[in-house]
């Protein structure tokens, strides 16, 4: 979760207007933030789960939805976040 979460503060600080990743944006809507920080949520996934090291097992489907949720969670929150 973290390495994902990183990666969505690092996208969002490189200011890119084809990357949908801040909710303050005026022309970005939520959904499409929403939509960014679950590919990148996804992608993580995906390589933890197809790397072959033997020491860590498969996500089930259900941890790769609770960690996909947490994940865009926190992205679409990111603002209210930085103000605590």
């Amino acid at each position: 979760e973290i390495n994902c979460i990183a990666e969505a503060l690092m996208l969002r600080s490189t200011n890119n207007p084809s990357i949908s990743i801040d909710t303050s944006q005026p022309n970005v809507e939520p959904l499409e933030v929403a939509i960014t920080a679950g590919g990148i949520a996804m992608a993580a996934i995906d390589k933890r789960n197809s790397d072959k090291d033997d020491t860590s097992e498969k996500f089930t489907m259900d941890e790769a939805q609770t960690i996909s949720g947490r994940v865009v969670g926190v992205v679409m929150r990111m603002n209210e976040l930085e103000d605590l």
